[in-house]
């Protein structure tokens, strides 16, 4: 098979056929999709999880935002928040970046800073928001906005930061981590922990990513 550039891509038209549920939650439903093979023409099933309630207009592309927040003081090294907090489904804590669903009527600017005030007790300055991706293709259409923040321990409002969890945040702590070690970091809390923490894949990434790149050198021809 030919290697294809980065543009040279073929999307099929694909057909989708009935949605049937299979199970209901409070917060999630199972469903089962058909899709026609466009090569065979044979009608394929796939198992999702869809989150339930996310309708409003400004949802329909996304319904979460992620948040890469960013203390920067002047003569020091920036340094990135991130919270860690008891996840159920795996059984442990997992440190994370801020995060959460859009309320409704709400937009991806409002919840990503409201969402860093109640999480961290931190105001921040949005320098930049991300294209909708995706968190899970083979298990979930979520979709999540990514929102970079600039937070000032200047301002008056960041002087003595204060969380607002809802009850089911009781374990929700934050971490501050200088961002030239965060890949450094998160692997010592992973191996002193071992039993009780695991890194979530987005983090993990972003961090491993930095940490690459450091490794990585331009050569001019």
């Amino acid at each position: 098979m030919a290697e294809k550039g980065i543009y040279d891509i073929v999307f099929h038209k694909i057909e989708t056929g009935k949605v049937k549920k299979l199970g209901n939650g409070s917060w999630l439903e199972l469903q089962e999709i058909e899709y026609i093979d466009p090569n065979t023409k044979a009608i394929r099933k796939w198992e999702l999880c869809k989150r339930k309630n996310c309708t409003t207009e400004n949802k329909k592309n996304v319904d979460a935002i992620d948040i890469h927040a960013i203390i920067r003081e002047v003569n020091k090294p920036p340094q990135i928040i991130l919270v860690i907090q008891f996840r159920p489904p795996v059984g442990r804590y997992c440190i994370e970046f801020p995060s959460g669903l859009i309320d409704d009527n709400e937009t991806v600017e409002a919840a990503a800073l409201r969402e860093l005030r109640e999480e961290t007790g931190y105001h921040g300055k949005i320098k930049r928001i991300s294209e909708p991706i995706c968190y899970e293709p083979g298990l979930t259409d979520s979709l999540t906005k990514v929102v970079d923040v600039e937070i000032d321990l200047t301002s008056i409002e960041n002087i003595n930061p204060k969380q607002k969890l809802e009850d089911d945040e009781w374990s929700l702590q934050v971490l501050k981590i200088p961002l030239d070690n965060l890949y450094d970091a998160l692997q010592k809390l992973q191996q002193q922990h071992s039993e009780e923490i695991w890194i979530d894949s987005r983090l993990y990434n972003y961090a491993f990513g930095l940490n690459s790149a450091k490794d990585i050198y331009v050569v001019d021809n």
